[in-house]
């Protein structure tokens, strides 16, 4: 092991996922919920989400430095080899591929505005997708060592821009405004809170990948803790606040109702663009992985995952953002509770396993089938509870049959 490598300190972790957070369906999250929430009630249950997202991002972030491990080394233990590549490589791969195919839509619903506001020319969204859905795959596969250069631009630019329409909502309405807003629909608090919970799942299951290069424990914690937390909710709060006072939650016709529509629609492209990189590169990885590819397969897996993205993009997707964060508060938060209770609970992590562990498998199932088919609106939050919990109870009735035989 090369000790010098694991030398990062929580600030340049926090500045990580901080850049991964100040994205555009960070602020769909929130011009989501307020649609059914009120304002206090959408910053509660985002507060909630995105701290039960960080505790498990931080246990996680333990073992990936006392072990040096990525994601799927550390799922190994808990899914078997080829079980953790399969259920974790494949829940990752399809994840980044659909918020791949949602930013594009974005992107291309952007695009046509920008083109009607210039000429006044209707280009269909579906062909605005596809155009912007190919540069993102293009940019992925030849030209990824110049992302750094459109963060550079985007990153300020959406910061600049939420700023400048802060100023403006604020010339016109009130604190008090905001505050008295009543929703038109409603949402039960623990539904909210499991959507929150999806925005960042992905996240907070591969953050080993990305702390375990943490330079002691407390770093790796106090980054997710400082990066996340934080950028989160104010995103989350300024998207409602747009929401509140554009009278729309449409993400699109918010930023186009902010002053200088060119600007806004350029800088909204951009930063879906750079997003888009991660996401579309980070899904070729996860297949790459999952089929056992050789590294210099990279490029056309990604092509060809990036391919499939645009045509998800084409049929609008966008329209089905809420179903699509369900999904991955459903699949993803239980692959966290087997492996926290691998570790933590029935201390039954090993490096050196077997093909496939179906006491993890068969544990991460449960957990899905009680979100999927369970009345009550706790699912949201019980799935990685129920997960945790049969791993450890299966673990240890596992142990008394070997002993016996």
């Amino acid at each position: 092991m090369e000790t010098e490598k694991y030398t990062t300190k929580w600030y340049s972790l926090a500045s990580i996922w901080f850049g991964g957070i100040v994205s555009v369906p960070a602020l769909l999250i929130g011009s989501t919920l307020i649609a059914s929430l009120t304002f206090y009630n959408a910053l509660f249950v985002g507060l909630i989400g995105f701290c039960f997202v960080v505790f498990f991002m931080s246990l996680l972030s333990i073992v990936a430095v006392e072990k040096r491990m990525t994601t799927v080394s550390l799922a190994s233990s808990s899914f078997g080899e080829l079980g953790a590549k399969i259920i974790v490589g494949l829940v990752i791969g399809l994840s980044t591929l659909g918020w791949f195919g949602i930013q594009t839509n974005i992107a291309g619903v952007s695009f046509s505005k920008i083109i009607f506001e210039i000429n006044g020319t209707e280009i269909p969204v579906w062909i605005s997708s596809v155009f912007w859905g190919v540069i993102m795959v293009t940019t992925s596969v030849f030209g990824f060592k110049y992302l750094k250069w459109l963060n550079y631009l985007a990153v300020p630019g959406i910061i600049l821009l939420l700023a400048y329409g802060l100023v403006i909502t604020f010339q016109t309405h009130s604190f008090q405004d905001i505050l008295n807003f009543v929703p038109e629909n409603n949402m039960s608090i623990f539904r909210a809170i499991g959507f929150t919970i999806g925005f960042i799942s992905v996240g907070g299951v591969i953050s080993p990948d990305y702390n375990r290069f943490a330079a002691t424990k407390k770093d790796a914690v106090l980054g997710s803790i400082i990066g996340v937390i934080p950028s989160a909710l104010c995103l989350l709060a300024i998207g409602a606040i747009f929401a509140i006072t554009q009278s729309t939650y449409d993400i699109v016709e918010i930023f186009s109702s902010l002053g200088f529509p060119f600007l806004a629609m350029s800088i909204l492209i951009l930063a879906t663009w750079t997003s888009n990189v991660m996401n579309i590169y980070s899904s070729g990885l996860a297949f790459l992985n999952l089929f056992s590819l050789k590294s210099d397969a990279r490029s056309k897996t990604t092509l060809l995952v990036g391919l499939v993205g645009v045509i998800i993009a084409s049929i609008g997707v966008l329209s089905s953002f809420t179903s699509f964060i369900n999904i991955l508060t459903i699949t993803i938060t239980p692959i966290a509770g087997v492996m926290i209770s691998d570790f933590y609970i029935s201390k039954t992590f090993k490096e050196n396993t077997e093909k496939f562990n179906w006491v993890g498998i068969f544990s991460w199932g449960l957990g899905v089938l009680i979100m999927l088919f369970m009345s009550s609106e706790i699912k949201y939050v019980l799935g990685i509870v129920v997960a945790a919990i049969a791993y450890a109870i299966v673990q240890k009735l596992k142990k008394k049959s070997d002993e016996t035989n």
